[in-house]
């Protein structure tokens, strides 16, 4: 008999094991405390391969944890480009090489540990600068299908002017829209949609992210329908998490204000209104939270507005779009359940790059004189069980450790 091989799951089965973990009740109450779930959303990053030995493992242990493992747009650029980081490799050729290499290693360790449930996702993975993209930027010949016209463009304008107007959104000056055409008609546009879909061809993510940063609202609601638009169409079975605001990167959370009141009741229609108008799955905005927070930076999350939010979605949706926190490094405390998926990334990148600095001061000595022993595979070895170890700590802290062994959806 022939085994079968253990493979990442589809979109459409993360996006069942989500619906299992909403933290609303039918009555769009919230569950008690002891229901709510969360899933670790943990990056990869070169080489891959430190890290998802670590991950799968992990995501192994003890009868099985859920876990998505996720590929950022330059992470996988990076890896295709090999360790010169070298620009004589296009771009997309880079995307299709990285995600490649990926995808390799993943499915390796996950025929050596068998772990139950892991998730693909792609992650960051950025559209142009909205200041910097012009009507005359150059584009790729593979991206010219993917070259918006300027009546399209016009066209899709004007769709999302008016949807997101009638959600509170402030409508721009015209200056602001002739500036939006240029964007959306142009090259760079183009090249990153291209850029997305050649992701999304390679990796077969269940998750994706189109990372629109600070973009205007009402431009980001046309951005997005537009990718979503793509997504399906094109037949990809994938959860498109749309993101609305930014998170900051470090250093940036001091800024970050709460809302109350009339203010967060406008703030969560504008956001329930986008997710229904760009057909969204899943969904981010900021919480309070920020990116590659160093030690010692902690920040409480904004427990008020996730729920605020995401209870809206529901309301005017009609189904339920999981949150997404970036910035999960930097959580004082998780939000179990009203985070559906947590991304972690510095936390790992920083216990991998200690357990190594550890290592090579304890024997500095030994591996300046050349001794094999200081400088053998063990070191790596050792590294991506710290990671294992840092995992499992992520996993038991959104109540999923072990999961698979307690009859998980």
């Amino acid at each position: 008999m022939i085994a079968m091989k253990n493979t990442p799951v589809s979109g459409k089965r993360l996006y069942t094991l989500f619906e299992a973990y909403n933290p609303f009740g039918p009555d769009l109450g919230l569950r008690p405390p002891e229901e709510r779930k969360t899933v670790l959303a943990a990056n990869a990053n070169f080489p891959f391969g430190l890290e998802l030995a670590g991950f799968l493992q992990a995501a192994a242990l003890d009868g099985g944890s859920p876990i998505i493992i996720q590929f950022s747009g330059s992470a996988l650029a990076r890896e295709g480009r090999g360790v010169a980081g070298s620009r004589e490799v296009p771009y997309l050729k880079a995307l299709r090489l990285g995600a490649r290499m990926g995808l390799t290693v993943l499915e390796s360790y996950m025929d050596a540990y068998n772990p139950p449930f892991v998730a693909v996702a792609l992650d960051h993975f950025a559209v142009p600068d909205v200041d910097k993209a012009r009507q005359d930027d150059d584009c790729h010949e593979e991206a010219r299908p993917y070259l918006v016209g300027r009546q399209s463009a016009v066209s899709m304008l004007n769709q999302a002017l008016e949807a997101s107007s009638a959600y509170g959104v402030p409508a721009p000056d015209k200056d602001q829209v002739e500036m939006w055409v240029g964007y959306l008609s142009s090259g760079s546009y183009a090249n990153a949609v291209a850029g997305f879909v050649a992701c999304l061809e390679a990796l077969k993510p269940a998750w994706a992210m189109i990372d629109t940063e600070e973009m205007p609202p009402a431009l980001n609601y046309a951005v997005t329908r537009h990718i979503c638009n793509l997504v399906k169409d094109r037949g990809f079975d994938a959860v498109l998490e749309a993101e609305y605001g930014a998170t900051g990167q470090a250093g940036s959370g001091e800024g970050y204000v709460r809302l109350y009141g009339e203010e967060l009741h406008k703030f969560a229609r504008q956001i329930a209104g986008f997710v229904k108008y760009t057909g969204a799955r899943g969904i981010s905005y900021p919480i309070g939270m920020e990116h590659a927070a160093p030690l010692g930076r902690r920040h409480e999350p904004d427990t008020l507005r996730l729920e605020t939010v995401q209870r809206e979605i529901i309301k005017e949706a009609g189904y339920y779009a999981p949150f997404a926190q970036h910035g999960g490094t930097g959580a004082r405390q998780l939000a179990r359940g009203l985070v559906a998926k947590n991304n972690v990334n510095a936390h790992f990148l920083v216990t991998m790059a200690r357990n190594l600095l550890k290592h090579f001061i304890e024997n500095k000595e030994a591996v300046e004189q050349g001794h094999k022993s200081a400088c053998g595979s063990d070191i790596y070895i050792a590294a991506a069980q710290a990671v294992c170890r840092a995992a499992v700590e992520k996993m038991k802290e959104a109540g999923t450790y072990g999961w698979f062994g307690h009859g998980l959806p």
